[in-house]
């Protein structure tokens, strides 16, 4: 196969994507990485059929080109795998589409001597995502690092599994997730050291999985560490955590207020004497808990180093607005900050985070008022025993003697603002087309005001529903080019890339009368451990050009959900299980697109039955979409029901998005798009959204 330039800077940026976001969760001993003592590759043994039948994509996307774990160590210059095993492996594989190789039958002690380390690899796909370690999975690692002292195990999962016992068994851990069509190339460049692993998790690892249940019983604002840590649960790797192959450490902390922000300054030192290091800067906020039951803390701001040579140091800034700082106040329906001591505190994860600072505030502070919605009151769960460290009281007591004091200033207040009711277009004395508006010779207004009824209704509600677009589309906007120029605008699904026909075949003669080439990328759960935007961006800009290039419109991905735990549904399509995290990236992908076309923002795991209390919804189930409403432009209205309440277009949360969250993009349903009978006015207003996206398509 010949790729194409656009192919090849793609399959670039899926590598890259994989290498920065892979984490490496365990390595004693030196065990990784597996570099060889002379010019001759290290011999190693690979066991797991997943190394041949590699997780690599979500189980739609058809792969042009697919790097497995076993290819991917094959093709390195570094690393020799057992060519014997290897051809059994294959060879099973290639005639069992299922089950696991038969690896009783193997001598351990034999390929022991042959082979310097062994490597097992553990795979789940998305529809068969079982997070426990099975007893046959557990024997075969039992086995083999009892053979081999260097056992590295290879976690090609969509997110957390409960290897508590597996991970005691092997010297170094390694989660790969769903790694995109790259996957092994680059997993196979971070074991033997040509790059190093720059990954932190994007979720916390309990030692059993039955902690996510009870964390998960109610939709609270305890959401992943926010309940782990605050509930004092015994983790096996914290939120944040990533280990790579050289040190690195803060020299340097500082705390200060700017006006309106939070303003901290780190400076990271590597410490090492071997290996370039890129840490990602932490910063998490305790709040004073008052009347309002607070989480142990929460994530407010983050930035990663640049890849520092030994001895190299870096200062980064990281600026938190003060009123992110805000909690919903359910009794006095307003966000506000309540009077006590705002600990700061800055680490390279949320359980190595140590107190740097403090502010304090005298007296509560309400800071914006919020329409009321129809939801359920907060419910206090009981207290728990929270996580604490030695020394924390000592920092605590610390920082907070010499706190900053905010006063009013300080912090930005809004007003309550209701949304103006809609009025009706208005028109012009004249026939108006799309070209009009672009030219700049008429409005939206007028192009909305002078369509039909027909025409407007065929345009609302019918948008993606006609058919139209490339091979593989689920569908286009209308055809209104006669009479008012507005052309079919196609929208497409992926989860982790675009999702075309792979080969579009002649229905006379069946044979490919076109091919369309879309890069797999890795998963959102994976890509969330890149902890950089610009990385999530350059995956937008790369989706981007494919959109392009197939006459792809809108993109219906990214999520934006809160990544609550292993048995949600698409679990690997959530970025992360912190809110803010979720927002960043949603808007760093929507930002990379945008160029190109517009990614649609979208619910991707809730139930079709949603329960949460109002402070939940607001300040962690939601927040992702706030974040990212302002760059956004387009969202998905979603199906399901969230508190028994149908969602629409005209619904009180969608208008939260317009009102509060300055979201100006269109609005796409799969169902229905209103939740009564739309008047011409409705219709109108719904188009104007529409018409000013496909100005920009023209």
């Amino acid at each position: 196969m010949e790729f194409s330039p656009r192919m090849k800077r793609n399959m670039l940026t899926a590598h890259a994507a994989a290498v920065g976001s892979m984490v490496l969760l365990k390595n004693v001993n030196q065990t990784l990485p597996l570099r060889p003592a002379g010019s001759e590759p290290l011999p190693v043994a690979v066991f797991g059929t997943g190394q041949v039948r590699t997780v690599l994509a979500c189980p739609d996307f058809s792969l042009y080109r697919g790097v497995s774990i076993l290819d991917g160590l094959t093709a390195s210059p570094l690393v020799k795998p057992d060519p014997l095993l290897a051809h059994k492996y294959r060879a099973w594989a290639l005639s069992h589409p299922t089950g696991e190789y038969p690896w009783q039958g193997l001598s351990m002690e034999e390929l022991a001597e042959e082979n310097a380390a062994a490597i097992v690899v553990l795979s789940r796909d998305e529809d068969a995502y079982d997070p426990i370690v099975n007893n046959d999975e557990l024997a075969m690692i039992e086995a083999v690092s009892k053979a081999f002292p260097r056992t590295v195990l290879i976690l090609n999962t969509p997110g957390y599994m409960e290897v508590c016992q597996a991970a005691a068994l092997c010297s170094a851990v390694v989660y790969m997730g769903i790694p995109g069509q790259e996957g092994g190339a680059a997993l196979s460049e971070l074991l033997a050291g040509e790059a190093v692993f720059l990954g932190h998790l994007n979720q916390s690892w309990p030692r059993r999985r039955a902690d996510f249940i009870q964390a998960n019983q109610v939709l609270d604002i305890y959401a992943g560490y926010r309940y782990f840590d605050t509930f004092g649960t015994e983790l096996l790797y914290d939120f944040g955590y990533g280990l790579t192959y050289g040190a690195a450490e803060l020299a340097a902390v500082a705390v200060a207020v700017d006006g309106k922000d939070l303003v901290v300054s780190a400076q990271v030192v590597n410490t090492g004497d071997t290996w370039p290091v890129s840490q990602v800067v932490q910063v998490y906020v305790s709040r004073p808990a008052g009347k309002l039951p607070q989480p142990k803390y929460t994530l407010c701001g983050f930035a990663r180093t640049a890849l520092l040579e030994p001895g190299r140091a870096e200062s980064v800034t990281i600026r938190v607005p003060l009123a992110s700082l805000a909690s919903y106040s359910e009794a006095s329906a307003t966000f506000m900050l309540e009077a006590g001591f705002y600990d700061v505190r800055v680490g390279f994860s949320a359980r190595s985070s140590l107190v740097a600072g403090s502010l304090t505030l005298n007296r509560d502070a309400l800071l914006t008022p919020v329409l009321p919605l129809p939801m359920e009151p907060t419910k206090v769960r009981p207290a728990g025993l929270p996580y604490t460290y030695p020394g924390e009281d000592e920092e605590l007591s610390h920082a907070r003697r010499r706190a900053i004091r905010l006063s009013g200033w300080n912090l930005q207040k809004s007003s309550l603002r209701r949304p103006k009711p809609p009025v009706a277009c208005r028109g012009a004395d004249h026939p108006v087309r799309l070209s009009d508006v672009k030219a700049g010779t008429a409005s939206v207004y007028e192009l909305a005001a002078a369509m039909d009824d027909t025409s407007l209704r065929h345009l609302v509600l019918d948008f993606g529903l006609c058919p139209g677009g490339p091979a593989g589309a689920l569908g286009a906007s209308a055809d209104l080019t006669d009479p008012y120029g507005i052309p079919p605008m196609a929208i497409a699904a992926g989860a982790d890339g675009l999702l075309l026909t792979k080969e579009v075949r002649s229905e006379e003669t069946d044979e490919v009368k076109l091919r369309q080439y879309c890069t797999a990328f890795p998963a959102a759960s994976l890509l969330g451990c890149c902890w950089d935007s610009g990385l999530i961006s350059a995956v937008g800009a790369a989706v981007g050009l494919e959109m392009r290039e197939y006459g792809v419109d809108l993109w219906l991905a990214p999520g934006s959900d809160v990544l609550r735990g292993p048995s949600q549904r698409h679990a690997s399509r959530c970025w992360s299980e912190d809110p803010m995290m979720c927002g960043v990236y949603t808007a760093a992908l929507c930002a990379g697109v945008q160029p190109y076309g517009a990614a649609v923002v979208r619910s991707v795991s809730m139930e079709y039955q949603t329960n949460v209390t109002l402070r939940a919804y607001l300040e962690v189930f939601s927040l992702g979409f706030s974040i990212a409403a302002p760059a956004a432009d387009a969202i998905l209205i979603p199906t399901e029901r969230l508190n028994g309440q149908v969602c629409g277009e005209d619904a009180p949360l969608s208008q939260l998005l317009t009102s509060r969250w300055k979201f100006k993009g269109l609005f796409l349903a799969d169902d229905e798009r209103f939740t009564r009978e739309p008047s011409r006015v409705d219709l109108e207003q719904a188009a104007l959204r529409i018409l000013r996206f496909a100005v920009t398509r023209i």
